[in-house]
């Protein structure tokens, strides 16, 4: 009867997702405080800002407060819109269409900020 090493758990990673590589980096103080700066504003460890760097050429940062307030905000307005849609179907476009272009040109504007601020 023979045992077999691995008994259960999560099977193991390929290689093309196994981490296995080392690099030292050596930086200068105002590259370091950039990197430190990135993964902060990022709310993200270091290492990972990195491979973001690698994989993508940028970092995106997390969503902050103002942000999830824009995105609030921008949930109202969809209900909104949706009620128009619904007013429309029942009573005609031609009633509706003054306070349907206001809600568009907010939730344009308000992507925009949340577009440019990212």
């Amino acid at each position: 009867m023979q045992h077999s090493k691995h008994t259960g758990g999560r099977p193991p990673l390929g290689k093309a997702r196994k981490q296995e590589y080392r690099i030292t980096l050596r930086l200068d103080t105002e590259h370091k405080l950039r990197l430190q700066a990135l993964a902060r504003a990022a709310g993200r460890p270091r290492t990972e800002v990195l491979r973001q760097l690698i994989a993508a050429g940028r970092v995106r940062e997390r969503l902050r407060r103002e942000h999830l307030d824009f995105i609030s905000q921008l949930k109202g307005m969809a209900r909104n819109l949706n009620q128009l849609t619904r007013l429309a179907h029942a009573k005609g476009f031609t009633g509706i269409v003054s306070r349907h272009a206001a809600i568009v040109a907010n939730i344009e504007i308000l992507l925009k900020n949340l577009r440019d601020d990212r």
